[in-house]
């Protein structure tokens, strides 16, 4: 009799279980599209046109029709992201937990942060991020994210890096584990050499197509002012340019962001070949490849104090630039004999914002062929796009020395 008991117990057990996991299963898998009425998440002409009969009998509002007429005219929406897995996107995305800081700020750029409900950690320390977006709940860092508070905000999707150094598949298996239907698209955003597309990809998931050819339009065209003046140039006669980051003797190779900016610019980087992305040589190695232009760049990291949007003071970036010129045997570098050694506010060439640092190190490139391109005038447009309010001709702290 106990093992008759023992044996129904067990076989109740398991039926609440399975019962339990379905009901879960169900839950987690229902995709709610407005106006779909066959469980398909596409609205059909039938379909919209008999929510225009519930419209017509109040069952529903206008604002309710209008949002089921918007998802059967653009939906769904079709997307490949930079990891290659292909996105479908079924309804407007009102949710949006952002990893990637890049996307913030394109985000920004084509009005759509108010979709944006969580962000990481990091985000919160730019300067041209809306307040409104720093003061979102924060979701930690890309690379130790915090699963608990993402679930608990409830997203619609995920947006992050594609590049496995920020990101790790198994954050988004535990992710669509908790959400199944949950929408996770990836971009960089950070490399010249993709970011049109990207940006394209972006706002097509957003729906946000026509905000971002005007800013593309305005990427593009400096771009082709640029290559108008600088493209005819010999490869030969291309600036020798040695390019070190934030960071003691840090340089950037063939593969590198930074490489690809230098390039863009019309530059010669003179470490292109060095095996590493970002490599880290000495001081005799820079004597050896005797660059004409040195680039230094300034103000990453928690402990810079001027420059920049900081405020005016320009007078750490000029102690760097002394810095650069008394190193050993630095008097026998030609950037240093001809005065070309430039330190550049870093922030302005990382991301999405690049176009603002390649359009500084052209005219530092080509002072005489860009004679009549204004970085300066790329800057202010692209803190426009930003919705950031700076006037640029009352603060000039981005450039040592001032071209």
């Amino acid at each position: 009799m106990r093992n008759k008991f023992r044996l129904l117990g067990m076989a109740i057990m398991c039926i609440i279980l399975v019962l339990a996991a379905a009901s879960s299963s169900a839950i987690a898998s229902e995709l709610q599209v407005p106006g779909d009425r066959n469980g398909d998440h596409i609205v059909s002409e039938d379909e919209l046109a008999a929510a225009k009969e519930d419209q017509k009998s109040s069952k529903i509002s206008s604002d309710e029709f209008m949002q089921i007429e918007l998802i059967h005219d653009k939906y769904p929406i079709e997307v490949t992201d930079s990891t290659g897995s292909e996105i479908t996107v079924y309804k407007p995305l009102k949710r949006i937990v952002v990893f990637n800081n890049q996307v913030s700020e394109v985000m920004q750029i084509l009005n759509a942060t108010d979709r944006i409900i969580g962000v990481a950690v990091s985000l919160k320390k730019d300067p041209l991020i809306a307040p409104e977006v720093k003061s979102l709940p924060d979701v930690g860092e890309v690379t130790e994210p915090d699963l608990e508070e993402v679930i608990k905000l409830d997203p619609d999707a995920v947006f992050d890096y594609s590049n496995t150094i920020f990101t790790k598949n198994e954050t988004f298996k535990k992710l669509k584990a908790s959400n199944p239907d949950l929408v996770v698209f990836r971009v960089d955003l950070f490399r010249p050499e993709s970011y049109v597309e990207e940006v394209e990809k972006l706002a097509r998931i957003l729906d946000k197509d026509e905000e971002a050819k005007d800013y593309i339009g305005f990427y593009q065209g400096v771009l082709n002012q640029i290559q108008e003046k600088t493209g005819g140039v010999p490869e030969e006669k291309r600036p020798r340019v040695y390019f070190e980051h934030s960071g003691e003797f840090g340089t950037a190779a063939n593969g590198s962001g930074y490489h690809s900016d230098i390039v863009m610019a019309g530059g010669n980087n003179v470490f292109a070949s060095l095996s590493a992305e970002y490599p880290t040589i000495d001081q005799e190695t820079i004597l050896q490849a005797n660059p004409e232009i040195i680039v230094k760049l300034y103000g990453h990291g928690s402990s810079t104090s001027s420059g920049g949007y900081i405020n005016d003071d320009t007078s750490e970036m000029e102690k760097v630039r002394e810095t650069v010129i008394d190193r050993p045997g630095g008097k026998d570098i030609d950037a240093v004999k001809n005065g070309r050694i430039y330190v550049l506010y870093g922030p302005l060439i990382d991301g999405a914002r690049h176009i603002i640092g390649v359009s500084y190190l052209a005219k530092i490139f080509y002072p005489d062929q860009l004679a009549d391109f204004d970085p300066e005038e790329v800057h202010q447009k692209y803190l426009d796009f930003v919705g950031y309010e700076y006037d640029l001709s009352e603060h000039k702290a981005f450039v040592v020395p001032e071209l």
